[in-house]
C-alpha cells in the first residue's frame, strides 16, 4: 500500500501559537496522541506494519474530516518485537509522560506480560485496545478501559481441530512451530487430548534439527501425514516446498498471516495442499460493508492484518465522538455503564466477555488468490 500517511507533530508555529496565547483566557490544545506497540523488527515485523498502516490510514482519514471533536491525532509508532520486558517498559514510559501522554495505546501484539502491562496503562488512565489472540488466562483479567479485540487462541485451536476432525480424522499430525508460538502448540495438544485424539499428534521443534532438509526426513520417516506448521514464514515456506518435492500428498495446515512475501518465495508453486487458517474477514460483514466500499473508492485495499489496526483506531474514535471527549475515565464509564456497542459489531470484547467468539474460517491459495473452503 503506497498510501503516505501525515503525522502530526508539535511544529514552531503551534508553540508560537500557545505562547501567543498566554495572556488571553483561552485553551491551546495539543493533538491528541495514539501509540501503537507493535513489531517493527524480528520475525514478527510483517503483521507490526500491517497494523502500523491501518492505524495510520484511519488517522489520516479522521484528520481530513477535521479531526476527533476538533482535535487531529498525532501517531506514535513504537518498536516491541514480542518481548514482555520491552513491552512492559514501554507501558512504564509512557504512564510517567504528562502533556504528552498518549490517549490511547494500541498493543502489543504479542499478549505475554499482558495483565501487568495493562494494569500499568489502568494506572495511568490511558485507553489500551490489545489487537492481538489471546488465551484463555489473558482473556480474563479485567481492566477498567481496557478493550480486547480478535479472538482467542483456544478458539483458534478448536476452530482446527474441528476442520481436521471434518477433512482429516484418523490421520497422524505433526506440529512445527517456533518458540514463540509453544502457547499455541500446548492448546492444540490439549484440544487432542480432550477428544482422546493424542496419539495421533506429535510436535517437532525446528531448533532441535540442525537443517530443514533433517526436519523434512524426519517428518517423511515419520510418515506424517498432516502438518500444523507456525514457524517464521521463510522457514514454514521451506518445509513445505521440500516436503512436497519428497511427498506430493503431504497435506499442511499454516496460518495466513505467515502467509507474507518470504514465505510465497519459497512455497508458492507448492501450496496445492496447504489450508490457511485465519479470521473471517471483516469487510464481509453487513455493518462494515459500506465502510469499506468507500475506502475502494478511495483507492485502498485492505490486506492482512490491516484491517484491525484501522478498526482499533475508527472504534475508539466512535466512542469517544458519541462521549464528546477522549478522557479515559468518561470513556471506561460508559462502556462500564453502557456496555460495549459500535457500528463495528462483534470485532472486540471487553474485559473478557464474549457472548458471540470470533469464527476462525480456512482458505486455499488459487490464482494468486485466497478463496474461503
Amino acid at each position: 500500500m503506497n498510501r503516505k500517511i501525515k503525522i502530526m507533530s508539535y511544529s514552531k508555529t503551534l508553540i508560537g501559537l500557545c505562547f501567543g496565547l498566554i495572556l488571553i483566557p483561552a485553551v491551546c490544545i495539543a493533538d491528541i496522541r495514539v501509540a501503537t506497540v507493535m513489531p517493527k523488527s524480528g520475525a514478527y515485523k510483517v503483521w507490526g506494519d500491517e497494523l502500523n498502516e491501518g492505524a495510520k490510514i484511519a488517522i489520516d482519514e479522521i484528520n481530513q474530516k477535521g479531526g476527533l471533536n476538533g482535535e487531529k491525532l498525532n501517531l506514535i509508532s513504537i518498536d516491541d518485537p514480542c518481548s514482555e520486558t520491552l513491552a512492559l517498559s514501554t507501558a512504564q514510559m509512557l504512564a510517567l509522560k504528562k502533556e504528552d501522554k498518549p490517549a490511547l495505546v494500541i498493543g502489543p501484539y504479542c499478549s505475554e506480560g499482558l495483565e501487568n502491562i495493562a494494569k500499568t496503562y489502568q494506572k495511568a488512565k490511558i485507553f489500551h485496545i490489545v489487537p492481538s489472540l489471546l488465551n484463555a488466562q489473558n482473556r480474563t483479567p479485567n481492566s477498567f478501559g481496557m478493550i480486547k479485540m480478535f479472538g482467542s487462541i483456544d478458539q483458534a485451536a478448536a476452530d482446527l481441530f474441528s476442520f481436521y476432525n471434518d477433512h482429516y480424522a484418523g490421520k497422524n499430525v505433526a506440529v512445527i512451530s517456533s518458540p514463540e508460538n509453544k502457547n499455541f502448540n500446548d492448546i492444540i495438544l490439549e484440544v487432542f487430548k480432550n477428544h482422546g485424539k493424542s496419539s495421533l499428534i506429535k510436535t517437532y521443534d525446528p531448533q532441535n534439527y540442525e537443517s530443514v532438509n533433517d526436519l523434512v526426513s524426519a517428518l517423511n520417516d515419520a510418515n506424517e501425514n498432516i502438518i500444523l506448521i507456525f514457524d517464521t514464514p521463510k522457514r514454514t515456506g521451506k518445509i513445505i516446498k521440500k516436503l512436497k518435492q519428497i511427498n506430493e500428498d503431504a497435506t499442511f495446515i499454516t496460518s495466513r498471516y505467515i502467509a507474507t512475501p518470504d514465505f510465497f518465495k519459497h512455497a508458492l508453486n507448492y501450496l496445492d495442499t496447504t489450508h490457511f487458517i485465519a479470521l473471517s474477514e471483516l469487510e464481509d460483514k453487513p455493518q462494515m460493508a459500506k465502510e469499506f466500499a468507500n475506502l475502494r473508492l478511495k483507492g485502498i485495499e485492505f490486506k492482512g492484518l490491516n484491517i484491525y489496526g484501522y478498526t482499533a483506531v475508527k472504534m475508539w474514535a466512535e466512542l469517544a465522538k458519541s462521549a464528546k471527549t477522549t478522557n479515559y475515565t468518561k470513556l471506561a464509564s460508559k462502556i462500564k455503564k453502557h456496555g460495549f456497542q459500535t457500528s463495528w459489531g462483534e470485532t472486540f470484547f471487553n474485559n473478557g466477555n464474549i457472548k458471540k467468539p470470533l469464527k476462525y474460517a480456512f482458505y486455499k491459495f488459487q490464482g494468486h488468490e485466497y478463496v474461503l473452503e
